[in-house]
């Protein structure tokens, strides 16, 4: 939604336009989400609109009546000023605008940046035993805060997973590096089927994925699915050798083990595309 810089006989001559428009730039900065409504319509997609007392001639692309509530994102000031409408959903509790696609972008810098900071101190903890029966977080922790920009890196990662999560309302990414120390790319994404009538009737399907420490081609999915009470696993993956040597372990150990499964083609890259699906 571009703002106007020209008026009407009803709100104000062209200077007066301007004049609201160095007070709108004043005011706001990139990234701020007003709230403001529908005055009238001008013409198809013209229309004043009012924000915190100020009134602007605005293109509109969707279709509000007058009096109607509306929510915009600040995208530009100069040389024009553009006001993106946004919807409720989009915004996060605290009531700011989340771009779940940048987010997810910024998550998986920061989870590559930490995996590479701190693979040292993994490989020497984790390398050749497993870790000890203590909690497995608590030893987690402890390791990585041998190294402070690790330990940075991690906090700043589960940040960026809840920024996501705020934005977030069928779906959530989690982020547990401790259960699989040495693995990479490790990513939760968990999606709730409520039932309406009955909570405890709901479908979950969480999704695991993980490159195998092995070797960083070796990409593993795990897909559990749960509505109670019954409950059940796939393993998916392209490597024959993980097929090999994994599937007979699985169902020899496992009865809920459902078989195995090629990665789909939106899933190559992880879950994370599957998460803003279903947002």
């Amino acid at each position: 939604m571009k703002i106007s810089k020209y008026g009407n006989r009803n709100y104000g001559s062209s200077n007066s336009a301007s004049s609201r428009i160095g007070v709108f730039r004043k005011k706001y900065k990139i990234g701020e989400v007003l709230h403001g409504r529908l005055l009238k319509w001008e013409n198809q997609k013209l229309g004043w609109i009012e924000v915190d007392d100020q009134t602007l001639l605005a293109n509109i692309s969707s279709s509000p009546t007058p009096g109607d509530s509306l929510v915009f994102l600040v995208e530009q000031l100069y040389p024009d000023i553009i006001l993106k409408e946004i919807s409720a959903d989009e915004l996060s509790q605290g009531g700011h605008f989340i771009n779940p696609a940048d987010i997810t972008r910024e998550f998986v810098a920061k989870r590559a940046a930490f995996e590479a900071q701190s693979r040292s101190i993994l490989n020497k903890a984790y390398g050749h035993n497993a870790a000890s029966n203590t909690d497995k977080l608590t030893h987690f922790l402890e390791v990585i805060e041998e190294d402070s920009k690790s330990l940075i890196l991690y906090f700043e990662t589960l940040e960026c997973v809840s920024k996501l999560n705020s934005s977030l309302k069928k779906s959530s990414l989690h982020y547990l590096p401790w259960i699989m120390p040495l693995a990479l790319n490790q990513e939760i994404v968990l999606k709730v089927k409520k039932d309406a009538q009955n909570e405890g009737n709901s479908f979950f399907e969480l999704f695991y994925a993980f490159d195998h420490p092995s070797s960083a081609a070796q990409s593993m999915r795990l897909k559990i699915m749960y509505k109670k009470p019954q409950c059940g696993f796939k393993l998916l993956t392209d490597s024959q050798n993980l097929n090999k040597l994994l599937a007979p372990r699985f169902k020899e150990n496992f009865p809920d083990f459902l078989g195995v499964e090629k990665i789909p083609s939106h899933y190559a890259g992880g879950f994370l595309s599957e998460l803003l699906g279903a947002r």
